[in-house]
């Protein structure tokens, strides 16, 4: 935003001097209008001069004149007619009349403009004895602004910018500090309230989201508090009815309520721990991602399943995450592939921009398209009677909580049917 600042204060700057130039240039006079006024009335003190008798008028003319040919006292004058077009000859000559009440055909005026020497400026003027005083004068044209304006305008400029970029920097630095707090805050991360300083419109966005970021919090908290009651308060009457199934006589009836209340039992847990991930209570730390993933693979392997970390850098590769949560996600990706689709193959591929893709393979039949969306509700399964009396640890919250893990650190998760056949489940974390 200070380079943006910065570039445009410099756009207005010189549009300023390219707008007052032009006004200059395109009204048709090239003679300043100071030099212009200062021509006539050295022309005009001269003619007064000239007026004196005629050797009296040379003498004083010849002390007057600042050079040798500046003011010449001749019958005849040295301008012809033919140069006195122009509109700064109009004006001079106008200003002129008024000053000396003398008729037009009693002025001549000329102005000659060499490439590589200043303007001459020639005004003859008739005095009442019949005689012509012709002054020679230099005046200073507004086209004569282009090559000072070469050194005004970063004289001018430079300063200015150097002055306001360090106050910019001042009054921006609060709103840099709320949008890297706002980054940390969308990775999931606590941030300790931001000191409200800078302009009044900073101190107010600043104080809006101290506010925003402590009532998200203690939401949060609420949630989690009051779903660990409810967990608290349903494990006593499972468990009591759970004591009670087991002095049911019939055998299959029996089961069925013991299937029956295990599966609540899991789902009571699940949905706390679902509810504490979303919390963001790990700290943020930097890991090795790549010894991160061959834990999981160790760990899946160990309980007996084909999991293996198929492709990964040669060299470690740190990134800043909360490990905990990052592994759970990673963990649930990787079980439901091995569960559902028989093998989980293992990518860690990180990207030229500093993002990181993993992607976890299956050899499964795949989800049709219509529910890839809606796998990542939770207590959604496609076939809840499929793993019924087998697997109650599987009640449809992994992929839901692998995706709030993954979103909570700035990242994505989205599932794919491969064209060879399986799931792919991708995941896009942040640089």
């Amino acid at each position: 935003m200070t380079g943006q600042l910065l570039a445009l204060l410099l756009l207005g700057l010189v549009a300023a001097h390219a707008i007052g130039l032009s006004v200059v240039l395109t009204n048709g006079e090239r003679i300043h209008v100071i030099s212009r006024d200062q021509m006539a009335a050295q022309a005009a003190l001269a003619w007064r001069l000239a007026t004196l008798p005629p050797e009296q008028a040379r003498q004083a003319l010849a002390v007057a004149s600042p050079a040798t040919d500046s003011y010449r006292l001749t019958s005849v004058p040295d301008i012809d007619e033919t140069h006195q077009d122009g509109r700064d000859q109009e004006i001079l000559a106008s200003r002129l009349q008024a000053l000396l009440d003398l008729p037009p055909e009693a002025i001549r005026i000329s102005l000659f403009e060499p490439d590589d020497a200043p303007a001459d400026l020639r005004i003859a003027l008739r005095t009442p004895a019949g005689l012509w005083l012709t002054t020679l004068q230099h005046p200073v044209l507004s086209q004569g602004w282009l090559r000072p304006l070469r050194f005004s305008v970063p004289v001018s400029t430079l300063p200015v910018l150097l002055i306001v970029a360090v106050f910019l920097r001042r009054i921006l630095r609060p709103i840099k500090a709320l949008a890297q707090a706002a980054e940390c805050v969308s990775h999931g991360e606590q941030v300790a309230p931001l000191p409200v300083t800078g302009p009044l419109e900073a101190r107010e966005v600043t104080s809006a989201f101290n506010l925003m970021q402590q009532r998200l919090h203690r939401f949060v908290e609420d949630r989690t508090r009051m779903l660990a009651a409810i967990s608290h308060d349903l494990r006593t009457p499972i468990t009591s009815l759970r004591l009670r199934a087991e002095l049911v006589d019939d055998e299959m009836l029996r089961a069925a309520m013991i299937r029956t209340l295990d599966e609540m039992r899991v789902m009571v847990e699940e949905t706390l721990r679902f509810a504490r991930d979303d919390a963001h209570g790990e700290a943020t730390q930097e890991i090795d991602l790549q010894a991160l993933m061959r834990g999981i693979v160790e760990e899946q392997v160990a309980q007996g399943r084909d999991v293996r970390l198929a492709q990964a850098p040669s060299l470690p590769l740190p990134y800043r995450c909360r490990p905990v949560h990052l592994k759970r996600a990673l963990s649930n990706l990787a079980d439901n592939a091995a569960h559902y689709g028989q093998r989980a193959r293992l990518s860690l591929l990180p990207q030229a921009d500093g993002a990181i893709h993993i992607s976890i393979d299956d050899d499964g039949p795949g989800i049709d398209a219509q529910h890839l969306e809606e796998v990542f509700k939770p207590f959604v399964r496609l076939d809840p009677a499929r793993h019924r009396g087998q697997q109650v640890n599987h009640v449809g919250l992994g992929l839901a909580i692998a995706r709030s893990c993954i979103e909570a650190h700035g990242g994505r998760l989205a599932l794919h049917n491969r064209d060879e056949g399986g799931l792919r489940a991708l995941v896009q974390l942040p640089a």
